[in-house]
């Protein structure tokens, strides 16, 4: 990769505005929503069986079934077995998600993330004929720094400063906003070489996976219409970090981390698209 804007500069960029995203997020969220949605745990796990499990098995399956190459199929793979986008939480709520049961969601996906990713890394092994390894360890930190941390850290500004928790949790919303962009942009910038390299079959292998994603998430949700929307959304949205974690760990070849990029746009531009189409059917049904 060409680095026109310094790497450093980039992560920090990307850095900063997921927790202060996060952080914002933090603000609204109370430990009552927690315990509600523990104490009836059937659409929690639902979710969770959909994120961790059944979104990966799509991921091999597409992959070897539209027949992508090798470090393709593992790049498709990777992403599909990496669970909990930061910002999915964020999307969640502001458009229609369950204000209880999406939280809850995320903070579970990323607390058995750290089990879970190393297992389907050892899966791939056995399915690619690979020897990449991750400890979890590594994902337990990336996990904390990036949501546990900041998370908590909102919950308790709003808990000891309940007057302006509102207003600090809108003000860091909005300098996430401002940060996100620049760090889009920032990596955009750098990425341009990855993005011209990016195949039409494994965009087409990522678009299939967050399409069926989506449609097998979103009834899971049983009755309430905002926890099915913060399942499909959950599930659709899967995590670059983790992923470009495992890959950088293990030196992956550029096909790979290319094959990671290109799911990350059409997942993003997928997810947006899912969202229109709900709010404006939600609109019209009125």
């Amino acid at each position: 990769m060409v680095e026109i804007i310094p790497l450093w500069l980039v992560k920090a960029l990307s850095f900063a505005a997921v927790f202060t995203v996060m952080s914002s997020v933090g603000t609204a969220l109370a430990p009552g929503q927690f315990v509600d949605q523990l104490r009836r745990p059937g659409a929690l796990l639902r979710g969770l069986a959909c994120v961790l499990l059944v979104v990966p098995v799509l991921g091999f399956v597409v992959g070897a079934a539209i027949g992508l190459g090798l470090d393709e199929r593992m790049g498709l793979a990777l992403m599909a077995a990496a669970p909990g986008a930061p910002l999915a939480l964020q999307r969640a709520l502001r458009t229609g998600g369950h204000a209880g049961f999406a939280p809850t969601l995320q903070v579970a996906v990323a607390l058995l993330a750290i089990p879970a990713l190393p297992l389907w890394v050892a899966i791939g092994n056995a399915v690619f004929g690979t020897r990449a390894a991750i400890a979890p360890q590594a994902v337990a930190v990336q996990v904390f720094l990036a949501q546990l941390l900041p998370l908590t850290l909102g919950a308790l500004l709003a808990r000891w400063w309940p007057a302006r928790a509102a207003r600090i949790g809108r003000a860091a919303a909005a300098a996430g906003t401002m940060l996100l962009v620049a760090a889009v942009l920032s990596q955009a910038i750098d990425l341009y070489l990855v993005i011209a390299k990016a195949r039409p079959l494994p965009m087409l292998g990522a678009g299939l996976v967050t399409l069926a994603a989506i449609a097998t998430g979103y009834p899971l949700g049983g009755r309430d219409l905002a926890t099915r929307h913060a399942i499909a959304v959950g599930a659709a949205q899967r995590n670059v970090g983790l992923a470009l974690l495992v890959s950088t760990a293990n030196d992956a070849a550029d096909e790979v981390k290319v094959a990671v990029i290109s799911y990350l746009l059409v997942q993003l531009a997928l997810v947006i698209l899912y969202i229109s189409v709900r709010q404006r059917i939600m609109f019209n049904g009125r």
